[in-house]
């Protein structure tokens, strides 16, 4: 449960225990998670509590908010495996406007962006949450 004496918010722990439970599969993927009241009473925080770690989540990805039905878990896509040969360079920076629309990451989520280049021709431009690298 959640140790109001650690150093870590409780917010980021009750993040963290949703998160565990989500990677167990419970509740599994286009499960609803219980409601916030629920999980409020169930962790004994309060409810901006609970707002504060489902925003972690979703910022994440691993759930949906939807207004007037709660928070979905989202489907877990496996990540592009992407080969970096010899020579090849790897950058990871802040999403412009353009990455956003183009990778499809939320206005305000804290999703980092890998650019790959080769030779230092542009190789491509990955969402670094849904990328693995593999270097050749």
């Amino acid at each position: 449960m959640i140790n109001f004496a650690a150093e870590r918010a409780a917010y980021r722990q009750l993040a963290d225990l949703l998160r565990e439970q989500i990677a167990a599969g419970q509740p599994g993927p286009g499960d609803l998670l219980p409601s916030m009241l629920r999980i409020s009473q169930e962790a004994g925080v309060g409810l901006g509590t609970v707002r504060r770690a489902l925003r972690v989540l979703r910022d994440e990805g691993l759930i949906v908010m939807e207004r007037g039905y709660g928070a979905r878990v989202v489907e877990q896509e496996q990540p592009t495996v992407v080969s970096v040969p010899r020579g090849g360079r790897v950058r990871v920076r802040m999403p412009t406007e353009a990455d956003r629309r183009e990778l499809e990451i939320a206005p305000g989520a804290m999703t980092a962006v890998i650019v790959v280049t080769v030779g230092g021709r542009l190789r491509g431009t990955y969402r670094a949450d849904r990328v693995e690298l593999v270097a050749k």
